[in-house]
Order: C-alpha cells, then sequence, then structure tokens
C-alpha cells in the first residue's frame, strides 16, 4: 500500500500474509508528539515489514523519516530537524511476555487484534528526537540582542565571597 497509513491493523491477518505497508502519516495527528514540537506542519513517512520468525513472534521491522519543527534551545526560535532511523519490534500481549524477551528485541504491546499505526509512528518519532535542539550556529542568540560577555561583566560584579560578612562581624 503506498499513501496514507491505515489507522489500525489486524494483527491476525497482517503477520500471516507478511504485508508490506508504505505510507505517511500527518504530524498533526500524532497528539502527544505536538509538545516537542514548534508547528505540527508536515508528514513523516514509514515502511513496514510484517512477519514472522522461527520461534513464531511477531516482528515489525520499519524506518521512518521526516523533518520536524522543535525549538532552539539557545534562542526558542524554530529549528527544522531531519529524522531517520530504522527499528525492530516484536508484538507481545502484555508486559509480562514483554519481559521475558531477548534483550536485542524491543517489545510493542498489543492487548487486542488492533494495531494502531499513529500510536507506533508516534512513540518512534518521540524516541529518535534529540533532547537538546539548537542551531548549528552558535551566533544564533546575537538574533535576539543577547550578549554574553555583558552578562558575564553583570555576574562578576555581583559575585562576592559569601563569608565576607562573617568576615566583618569577627573583626
Amino acid at each position: 500500500m503506498v499513501g496514507r497509513l491505515p489507522e489500525y491493523l489486524d494483527i491476525r491477518k497482517v503477520f500471516l500474509q507478511q504485508k508490506e505497508i508504505s505510507g505517511v502519516i500527518d504530524l498533526a495527528n500524532l497528539t502527544r508528539l505536538k509538545g516537542v514540537l514548534s508547528d505540527n506542519i508536515g508528514k513523516t513517512q514509514i515502511d513496514l515489514v510484517f512477519s514472522l520468525n522461527d520461534a513464531k513472534q511477531r516482528l515489525i521491522r520499519g524506518s521512518i523519516r521526516a523533518r520536524l519543527n522543535v525549538l532552539c534551545q539557545r534562542c526558542l526560535e524554530s529549528l527544522e530537524i531531519s529524522i531517520e532511523d530504522e527499528f525492530s519490534l516484536v508484538v507481545v500481549d502484555s508486559e509480562e511476555s514483554a519481559t521475558k524477551l531477548d534483550d536485542s528485541l524491543d517489545p510493542w504491546v498489543c492487548v487486542d487484534h488492533k494495531l494502531g499505526l499513529a500510536g507506533l509512528v508516534e512513540e518512534q518519532l518521540i524516541l529518535c528526537v534529540p533532547i537538546v535542539n539548537y542551531h548549528q550556529d552558535p551566533k544564533c542568540v546575537e538574533s535576539l540582542g543577547y550578549d554574553p560577555a555583558s552578562s558575564e561583566e553583570l555576574i562578576d560584579e555581583k559575585v562576592q565571597n559569601p563569608f565576607a560578612v562573617l568576615q566583618k562581624l569577627k573583626t
């Protein structure tokens, strides 16, 4: 399938049919991701392959690509970042089953037969977004009129020995 991803997939069928699905999801539909973004304009491209391994585990292999607008942590202006990631997940039916997996496998808990693709995509994007985002040019702060040299002078003037008051009491 190409185009928009379906909202849900039936895990009883998709793994047996070994489907390959490609499509896009609007960032506006990813509600948990909104807190990370400066705006929700754009789309994310996702490619998924569903299969069963020798142990009959349900595997999802995928890749994700997106251009996200986040806030620069220096100047607080919008900054576009590119996200590209490949992932491999095993669909399990409970948290207990997830703890029994090999450490090399990442679980995706799905308690019923509906696999929500938006939630899966959103989780992978959240995991890929860097904790701190900033423009490559450290002078982005200067566009706001911030002068680090003048703030250092103010700090130096205010910094005094915190025990100076005690020294006066002693004399």
